[in-house]
Parts: C-alpha cells; structure tokens; sequence
C-alpha cells in the first residue's frame, strides 16, 4: 500500500495545492449486451466489494479504513475512489485487486464525489468549497470556493459544467471546470442533497428537504440550457440520492426517511410508483436498463418495469488484517458515461478534453 500523503483541503486547500468473505443468492443472470459487468459497492464503514452485475461473484474487496460518505469511478473502471468523509480522507483503490493504492488526507470533513467524463478530474465536496483532484497523479490541483454547506455533485457530460448543491442556501451552483470558479447559481429551496443529470445533459434532477418534524422532500428539475427550474414535486419524506434511466424517462430517488423509492415520470412530474424498498442509494449505468438499489446487507437490482432480478446476499466475512464487521451496502457506483453523436450515453473511456480544472 503506498505511503498516506498529507495535503490541505478547502479553505486551506489553497496552500496545499501551492505546496471479506460474502456469499451471494441470485436467480438471475443478464447476457444484455448493454449490460455494465461490474458495480462497485461501497459499505458504511468503508468495505468496498467489486460485484458481477451478471453472475453476483465478488470479484474484489477493498478496506478504506473509514466511514464512507461518497465514492466514484474512474472511466474505464480501473480506479475506485472512496470519500472517507469523516477522516477527511480520498482513498484510491484497485478494484481488479482490491488494494489501496494511495490515499489524500484533506484536513476537513469531505461529503460526496463526481468523476468528469473524460476521466481527467475527481471532484469531492468539502466545508465550504469542492477539492478538484487530478486522478491521473492523484493529487490535489484546485479548490472551488462556494458558499453554502455543499453536498451532491454531477458533471455535464460535455465536461464543462460542474454542478454543486448547497445546501445552505438551498441553491444549486455552476463552476465552469476550465476555471474552477463558480459562475452562477439557481435558486431551488430547501436544502440541496443529491444531484443526477439525464444522459443527455439536459436536465438536472435535485433532490431537497426541508427541516422539520416528517423532513419534507421534493424533486426538482432544472433545465440545463436556461438554468431555470422548470418543475418542483413533493416526493414523502427526506431526499436521498437520485438515478436517471438511459432513455432519460424515469427518475428514481430514494427515500430513506420512510423506507421507499420513489419513481417518476420525468416528462410529466408525476409519481408513477412507490417501491417498498428501504435503499440509501440508487444508481443506473451508462446504456444499461437495470437498477440497481443498496440495500443495506444485500444488492437489489430491478429491470426497468420495478420487478426484481436479483438480490445479491451479503454475510459477515473477514478481510485481510481487518477485523470482522458486516458489510452494510450504502452505495453503489459506476464508470461515468460517455457522450454521443446521438447526445447518449455510453460507458467508453474515450472522450474529448474540455477544460483543465
């Protein structure tokens, strides 16, 4: 394992940037050309498992060593990057063989991560700004001040935009990448969460919540070319993280509050449906129909009419050097997706550079 390297982060990133055993139970196995072969689970406490989304195999598993907050992935799915949020740690991991190749020590607690399509940069917000890492060297190049508390973050998949939700002032922000400067913001209400963008790029679905007693959530969609909300729908209660199809037509955001996820018509909305599933996290490859759900010590994965393919099942296991502890999924990632000359999305690594930071 390389050697831990210390470096400032937000409102002091500035100077720095100067200077386990599980067995599965499955009745379900996808020879879908689309489908995404690996998914990239990550634990509460920091195991990290590399699933076969068709077969359920483990293929790899990984210890951060530290409460886990957010997690994304390289293009070509070669490096894991787990957000140790409480430690203030980004831990880079080998998913082919589970070994922890590097870690940055940031100084300040850091929430969630977002990968920029083309690979070139790793974004993770922290108090009072977002940590631009260069993934390549895995070292910290940029700090973006913003103001509010950030939380979810998403990338445009023309690589220039970077969006940050802030949770304070229940504003969603806009850094132009090349810069690392916020340029403006858009005023949703609430307080910001989770952030998921369509294939397309031309909407941003916002999750929010409002305090008190039931935590009210709502669902709100920005238009990307005028950075206009264009529709608000209260959702139940809390607002937890956010999945958009392939075809940009239904929206899936759990609900953990009240133990369910929601999905939403994404042209009209409207709630099509309530699934009884007690999930932290929702996600959705790049071309691939499947959902899949982090259900605490197993892995659900939906087709896209809400029935259930398979449910991976996790049990206590013991990683190398590290105590015993139940795996207890509370994320799920995959390789960004790639834009098309059909403004789709697909999972291939290879795209065209725009902007440096």
């Amino acid at each position: 394992m390389a050697k831990p390297r210390l470096v400032a982060a937000v409102l002091a990133l500035s100077a720095a940037i100067a200077a386990m055993g599980v067995e599965q139970r499955h009745d379900y196995t996808t020879t879908s050309a689309a489908a995404v072969p690996r998914a990239y689970v990550v634990g509460k406490t920091g195991l990290v498992q590399v699933v076969d989304t068709r077969t359920g195999a483990v293929l790899a598993h990984a210890d951060t060593a530290g409460r886990a907050t957010g997690v994304a992935v390289s293009p070509d799915g070669q490096r894991v990057y787990v957000v140790n949020g409480w430690t203030g740690a980004i831990t880079e991991v080998d998913p082919n063989t589970g070994a922890v190749v590097d870690r940055l020590f940031t100084q300040v607690q850091l929430t969630h991560a977002a990968m920029r399509p083309d690979g070139k940069r790793l974004y993770v917000s922290a108090s009072g700004g977002v940590a631009v890492v260069d993934p390549e060297n895995f070292r910290l190049v940029a700090a973006v001040k913003v103001p509010g508390q950030p939380q979810g973050l998403a990338v445009h998949p023309n690589n220039q935009v970077l969006y940050v939700a802030n949770a304070q002032d229940g504003t969603v922000g806009l850094v132009d990448t090349a810069t690392a400067f916020q340029t403006s913001t858009v005023q949703v209400g609430g307080m910001p969460q989770h952030l998921a963008i369509s294939p397309d790029g031309k909407r941003l679905y916002v999750s929010s919540m409002r305090l008190g007693e039931q935590t009210p959530g709502t669902l709100s969609v920005i238009d990307t070319t005028t950075n206009r909300v264009v529709g608000t729908m209260s959702v139940g209660r809390g607002a937890g993280s956010l999945a958009v199809t392939p075809d940009g037509a239904t929206v899936y955001l759990a609900l953990t509050k009240e133990g369910s996820v929601a999905v939403v018509d994404a042209a009209t909305m409207t709630l099509r449906e309530r699934l009884p599933i007690n999930a932290p996290s929702v996600a959705i490859a790049p071309g691939d129909p499947r959902v899949f759900l982090a259900t605490g010590t197993t892995t659900t994965v939906l087709d896209s009419s809400n029935a259930v393919l398979a449910t991976y099942r996790m049990k206590l296991g013991e990683l190398r050097d590290t105590r015993p502890r139940q795996f207890d999924a509370a994320m799920i990632a995959f390789p960004p997706g790639q834009p098309t000359a059909t403004g789709s999305r697909t999972s291939s690594s290879k795209s065209s550079s725009t902007g440096s930071s």
